[in-house]
């Protein structure tokens, strides 16, 4: 995993913070003399066992120059604050991006990824409410891509009427496919992690014409962060 103390991302200065990710987020020079060794030292077994490292190296580097890409769009935008490698938010939100280019990341856990980034290091963010952004980063870090797709989805439908219309219709139009067996089964993730409202995805059967809201107040708090960071890349791309 990518190590990184807080006195090391706690550089003087935004864009001494953003180079500082840069050098530290840059491949090995060495990687392939590295796979090399490693062939010849342990044949063909420990080969692939490495390569499977180098894969993942690949996709560490492809999200590292995606998020600073985004972090310096935001900064040249005045959507964080110049001072974000120095606060608790900003320390701990570069931590969690780490955790989570560690694991599998995705593009839809990286987009949610960077909408509460820039929600926990705004100029105006309060500190208190960065916890509920890093709170959120956690949750989502934990997510399989399955349930962060689903998930994508309810963001968009986020409501029903019972007996009017077709729930699992409407998931599976934003989906792209038709398993309620596999709805089911990422859906009960995303209830345990309250997400999703429990009794409104559990009693979809109950008495016609009453309106459900399938996202908790904690579903709401990431969709209205992610509606603000859409909003922002739309404003820049049209630019």
């Amino acid at each position: 995993m990518l190590c990184m103390s807080d006195e090391l991302i706690r550089h003087e200065g935004t864009q001494g913070a953003i180079q500082t990710l840069r050098l530290l987020l840059t491949i090995d020079s060495d990687e392939g003399l590295a796979i090399a060794k490693t062939g010849v030292k342990d044949g063909f077994k420990g080969l692939a066992v490495r390569g499977m490292s180098v894969l993942q190296r690949w996709n560490e580097m492809r999200f590292s120059e995606a998020f600073l890409s985004e972090l310096e769009e935001m900064k040249r935008e005045g959507k964080i604050r110049e001072d974000f490698d120095q606060t608790d938010a900003g320390v701990s939100s570069v931590r969690e991006f780490l955790e989570l280019i560690d694991g599998k990341p995705d593009a839809e856990h990286f987009r949610a990824f960077c909408a509460l980034f820039m929600s926990a290091n705004a100029p105006d963010a309060d500190s208190n409410e960065a916890i509920l952004d890093l709170e959120l980063m956690s949750i989502l870090r934990h997510l399989s891509a399955g349930e962060m797709h689903l998930l994508s989805a309810f963001l968009k439908v986020r409501s029903y009427k019972v007996g009017i219309g077709n729930l699992m219709g409407s998931l599976a139009k934003e989906l792209g496919y038709n398993s309620e067996a596999l709805v089911s089964k990422n859906a009960s993730t995303l209830v345990e992690q309250s997400l999703i409202d429990k009794y409104a995805w559990n009693h979809r059967s109950s008495p016609g014409g009453q309106e459900k809201q399938l996202l908790t107040d904690l579903g709401m708090a990431l969709s209205n962060r992610i509606q603000a960071y859409n909003e922002f890349k739309e404003r820049s791309s049209s630019c």
